[in-house]
């Protein structure tokens, strides 16, 4: 069989102009900086070399740290919000070229307008045009995915010559070495594999011998697809399963005499998977950040199977433990699914005007899978399948909690809902329901428009979500553009030199791991992160770290006559294999008092400790009165210790001093601590960073960003509220107008209306 040349080089200019066109709707709501979640962990994870959250990414953070060095454009983690930008853009052009191919046969313009269509569609649906603008694995994953899908189409093309193995081995290839990125690349697995059965059965090769190897390849090459799947959860039982399998295809391609196939595709998995090996290596190095310290065999094979964050089965209740997952919780998570579903065409709309629009879309997308179905079945086949594997199927298998804002009545405590939206998920899904969506404006078009009523319709239609999400894809032009870059900065600054930072999640964290290793900003600060704090490999590499010095020039000026000439000697955390190891939760038998100096702190009999609250009685007991020890805002502060008495709160953090509440000179709070308000408002007016935040009359902010503002508001409520005490009426409602600024809500908006009618003294009365 020949090869047809289908693909001229008009093909190839209009996926460079999509591609670019693309890239440019990216480049123009690029996030400045980094962002809340997993970003900031991954650019340190670049920065430094180092092992981020499991299963490690390896793949994402060599890729990471080779970019970032070689773009020398903007800073680090705008390089690195660029690339997957560029990721994003590059898959845009290879759902062109599989866009384009369908088109075949239709007139020139309505097959490049309509390809053009479909991939500008797909890349501007609401949840990949966020990931693409920030720094995070999912570009990647969507890149290998639409690279596969037009692979899979030049091996259709090019069957029956010395290139269509090739085809076959470059899929293996980027499916393997996609292991180490994200296991969302290898969603595409199913839809190959009936691909390419399909066109084998439908379309077979006239020679026999050809007919049976061709056949064994297919065969060979979805055994080792769930070979990879089996190596990227860590599952042995899979593993051998599937290694049997891939035995038995072996011997099938032998027997065919198309032995070179398999080895050949093994080889080149095997050289794909081996990425992984840079966590084994990379952790034995010690590096900066080394999360589950992966080098051993155990702790590397821990990372991979993800044995930190637990698991759960498909048939088990999400919200409730140790239930099973009912018909009315899996509709629940359909009816999720959709929530995400609506939000992809026109998330910057009113709720109405989104949903309208998301229906239409669906519609034009149910007539574009029909046209698509008509028109070539093996496309329908790897298309469908694909949306299918990535929608309903991720449905079933990641089994979800309640979404974050949805089913609040059914399940009321924030242990059963995620802890985010999860629509990122379910990206791929979203962006092939974009392009059958082109494919049905195709279909409407073909037979009844002229060409320049064509081109004006395809326009418009793209367009429309392009302009429907700008507002909230963007992560350059909103008030929250910086926002997590100004978290991690108020709180390092809130901190005295060499003191200790407590955090909880991965929002005051990660940006702070950013902020020091990636900026240099306050590396004298240890934080610890309550989380991590109870597993052990975290705390030994606290406890073998080194303190870095205090820079006064990143620091306030009214810390530099704080700090001592000499950073402290030791680790962060100088605790002994020993200490550690006894470190495990416990029950305290007896009504008793831990003592640390003139630091007291009473505990009942029964009462639980777990390996984190003992982390933070022994940093008091080690770095009282030397050094400060913090709670971050959004921490907790450890009052399920009881510790709020000898907390005082400077910034965004509560500092513990013994019996703070027994100090004059701070101010009762409004959240049962005392309140340094003259350091605070030194933080406030003149050292903390709120971006855009007061730049703009109105927030409307997304739930990640909302409770940051939030956090921000706390030391102007505390202003206001210690200007009111002393009876100061215009400072104090500055702060409290300001506070509602950040955090808009009845009862303070109540406050300040009583206080600018009556006076902030009746603030305090009954």
């Amino acid at each position: 069989m020949e090869e047809r040349a289908v693909f001229p080089f008009r093909a190839h200019a209009g996926r460079a102009v999509v591609a670019l066109l693309v890239l440019l709707g990216y480049v123009i709501t690029l996030a400045p900086t980094v962002t809340l979640w997993d970003a900031g962990e991954f650019i340190t994870a670049a920065k430094v070399l180092g092992v981020p959250h499991p299963p490690g990414t390896p793949l994402f953070v060599l890729m990471g740290n080779v970019w970032a060095r070689l773009v020398a454009v903007g800073g680090y983690a705008w390089r690195l919000n660029l690339m997957s930008a560029c990721f994003s853009a590059a898959g845009a052009g290879c759902l062109f070229l599989v866009a384009q191919r369908l088109l075949d046969g239709e007139v020139a313009w309505l097959r490049l307008a309509g390809a053009a269509s479909a991939a500008i569609l797909s890349a501007f649906t609401f949840t990949g045009w966020q990931n693409s603008n920030e720094t995070e694995v999912y570009t990647v994953a969507t890149f290998s995915i639409s690279a596969i899908c037009w692979l899979c189409i030049r091996w259709r093309d090019v069957r029956g010559t010395q290139r269509a193995p090739h085809m076959l081995l470059l899929i293996v290839y980027i499916a393997a070495l996609s292991v180490g990125n994200h296991l969302l690349a290898l969603l595409v697995g199913p839809a190959v594999s009936i691909f390419m059965a399909h066109t084998l059965h439908s379309s077979p090769a006239p020679d026999p011998i050809e007919r049976r190897q061709e056949w064994a390849e297919c065969v060979a090459l979805t055994a080792l697809w769930i070979v990879l799947i089996a190596v990227g959860l860590g599952s042995t039982t899979l593993l051998l399963l599937s290694g049997a399998l891939l035995l038995a295809a072996v011997g099938a391609c032998f027997w065919t005499g198309t032995i070179a196939f398999p080895v050949a595709a093994i080889a080149i998995a095997a050289a794909g998977v081996s990425i992984y090996a840079f966590l084994y290596v990379r952790s034995g190095l010690q590096p900066l950040l080394d999360e589950a310290n992966p080098e051993t065999w155990k702790n590397l094979l821990a990372v991979i199977r993800r044995e930190q964050f637990g698991s759960r089965g498909i048939f088990d209740n999400p919200m409730v433990p140790g239930g099973p997952r009912t018909l009315t919780v899996f509709g629940q998570q359909i009816l999720n699914y959709g929530q995400y579903f609506s939000w992809q065409w026109g998330r910057a709309l009113p709720l109405g005007a989104m949903v309208v629009l998301a229906c239409v879309f669906f519609l034009l997308g149910l007539v574009g899978f029909n046209f698509v179905r008509r028109r070539d079945k093996g496309f329908a086949y790897l298309l469908g399948v694909l949306w299918l594997v990535t929608g309903f199927g991720l449905v079933i298998y990641m089994n979800f909690k309640a979404g974050f804002s949805m089913w609040w009545n059914d399940y009321p405590t924030i242990a059963q809902h995620e802890v985010r939206e999860r629509d990122y998920f379910f990206v791929v899904s979203y962006q092939l329901a974009s392009m059958f969506a082109g494919f049905g404006l195709v279909s409407l078009l073909r037979a009844r428009a002229s060409r320049r009523f064509g081109i004006g319709a395809i326009a418009v239609v793209t367009v429309l979500p392009f302009a429907a999400n700008f507002t909230a894809a963007s992560r350059r032009h909103g008030a929250d553009a910086t926002v997590a870059r100004d978290f991690a900065y108020n709180l390092l600054q809130s901190v005295e030199p060499y003191g200790v930072l407590f955090g909880f999640g991965d929002n005051d964290t990660f940006p702070v791991w950013y902020l020091q290793e990636v900026e240099g900003v306050r590396q004298d600060v240890t934080q610890i992160n309550l989380s991590l704090a109870n597993l052990d490999w975290y705390l030994h590499q606290l406890a073998t770290r080194p303190i870095r010095p205090f820079d006064p020039a990143g620091a306030p000026a009214l810390y530099r006559s704080l700090a001592p000439p000499q950073p402290p000697r030791g680790a962060p955390l100088p605790l002994s294999d020993q200490d550690i190891a006894s470190m495990r939760p416990m029950q305290v038998g007896e009504d008793g008092v831990f003592r640390a100096g003139s630091f007291a702190l009473a505990f009942k009999r029964g009462q639980v400790l777990r390996t984190s609250d003992q982390v933070i009685l022994y940093a008091i007991a080690t770095y009282l009165p030397a050094r400060s020890v913090t709670f971050g805002v959004s921490s907790g502060r450890g009052s399920w210790l009881g510790l709020d008495p000898h907390l005082v709160f400077q910034g965004l953090v509560f500092k513990v001093v013994p019996r703070a509440d027994t100090v004059h000179r701070w101010v009762p709070g409004i959240q049962g601590t005392m309140v340094d308000s003259a350091r605070t408002r030194v933080l406030v007016d003149s050292v903390f960073q709120f971006g855009q935040l007061f730049a703009r009359e109105g927030l409307e902010l997304e739930p990640a960003a909302h409770q940051v503002a939030t956090s921000f508001s706390v030391p102007f409520l505390e202003l206001g509220n210690a200007a009111a005490l002393r009876g100061e009426q215009d400072r104090a409602l500055t702060y409290l107008r300001r506070a509602y600024h950040l955090s808009p809500n009845q009862p303070l908006g109540g406050l300040i209306r009583r206080a600018e009618t009556q006076g902030v003294r009746t603030l305090f009365q009954p």
